[in-house]
């Protein structure tokens, strides 16, 4: 496969391979595991770290296959390389584990299904040493932030980062006091300040079990702003908000909560990883006016698919709309029309503006 080719894997390859991901990533790990330089790879992580990267890894590619989308790849080895070896991970892990994925998809898929897709894993191993170049060179992407807010998001984010969120929270009422709203508060401070942890984990700044710390936090000083706010005497109906299974990054659906909470809806959150079969119970108990996934990482696209198609065979022509959104189809725009959900907006705000047309529509 030449660099400048397109990637046209057949259907049926990339079905098997995805039928075939959790065995084959749990091959590759155990394979690993018994390297004789896995102490070195690991840096001094724990094995289930690659583990972790396996699997995820064997999602992305389907998600990769499905697309026929090179520029997917090419844009996340680098993000990948450069967060894993801020972590400590060595970078001949990455050339290590491609050669397994090799060996274990031509002893797993049909002959003529690896054939299709090993050539995908030789291109990777071929790029691996592009891929180091770029990892050192990878800026970890922010959010910038308004001059208007400028001073007010570094203070947050100072006292954010050293625990201390009782000044966190007065100063965000001093704000809301002075005119800003929580919406406000939500899109120019805070949603910046966890794009900037996500940041700071990729760099090797922050550890996971810090990154889950600040996030807590926010949890615990959004809510309380939340409360502090007059809910509206509107009803404008129910809705339904959910991250899909395997997706344990809920905060953004949480955001979009609150925000049509306060603008009149009365919704029903579901917690991370929803299965299907949740969803469409929790959707048949409460007929919704409509139904917003939240996907974060591409892996988790497939998930996606697995609700949209759960929900239309459960209440066929009754299915209300579905809104997907979340950071997954920013990254992957062209995955969107591959979910079959209704619409994709890209932010809390479009979503608010298309529910308020709901109400001219009876």
């Amino acid at each position: 496969m030449s660099t400048d080719s397109p990637w046209c894997i057949p259907a049926s390859a990339a079905e098997h391979y995805r039928s075939s991901k959790d065995a084959m990533a749990a091959a590759v790990s155990q394979r690993l595991a018994a390297h004789p330089r896995l102490a070195e790879f690991l840096g001094g992580n724990p094995l289930r770290l690659l583990d972790t990267n396996h699997r995820n890894h064997a999602a992305f590619m389907v998600e990769v296959f499905i697309a026929s989308d090179r520029g997917l790849l090419e844009d996340a080895l680098p993000w990948v390389y450069s967060a894993y070896h801020n972590q400590g991970i060595a970078f001949d892990y990455f050339a290590t584990e491609l050669e397994t994925w090799i060996t274990v998809i031509g002893e797993t898929l049909p002959p003529a299904d690896a054939a299709a897709i090993q050539p995908v894993y030789r291109w990777m191993l071929d790029a691996h040493p592009r891929s180091i170049e770029r990892a050192l060179q990878y800026q970890a992407r922010r959010m910038p932030v308004s001059e208007v807010w400028q001073h007010d998001y570094d203070f947050i984010l100072e006292h954010l980062f050293q625990g201390d969120y009782p000044v966190v929270i007065r100063h965000c009422r001093s704000l809301m006091q002075r005119g800003m709203s929580y919406t406000q508060v939500l899109r120019e401070l805070f949603y910046p300040a966890m794009v900037e942890v996500g940041a700071r984990w990729e760099t090797g700044e922050f550890s996971v079990d810090m990154e889950h710390q600040t996030t807590a936090m926010v949890y615990g000083i959004l809510s309380a702003l939340y409360y502090d706010q007059p809910f509206p005497a509107v009803n404008r109906g129910r809705a339904l908000v959910a991250p899909v299974s395997n997706e344990f990054h809920e905060l953004g659906a949480w955001m979009l909560t609150t925000t049509l909470e306060l603008d009149g809806w009365e919704v029903t959150l579901l917690g991370c990883d929803t299965t299907p079969e949740s969803l469409v119970a929790r959707t048949l108990a409460e007929r919704p006016r409509f139904i917003a996934l939240s996907v974060t990482l591409v892996s988790n696209v497939q998930e996606a698919r697995r609700a949209v198609s759960a929900l239309r065979a459960a209440l066929g022509a009754e299915t209300p709309p579905i809104l997907v959104g979340g950071q997954a189809f920013l990254m992957a725009p062209s995955l969107v029309e591959t979910v079959g959900a209704d619409l994709f907006l890209e932010s809390v705000e479009a979503l608010i503006d298309w529910a308020r047309t709901l109400e001219k529509r009876g």
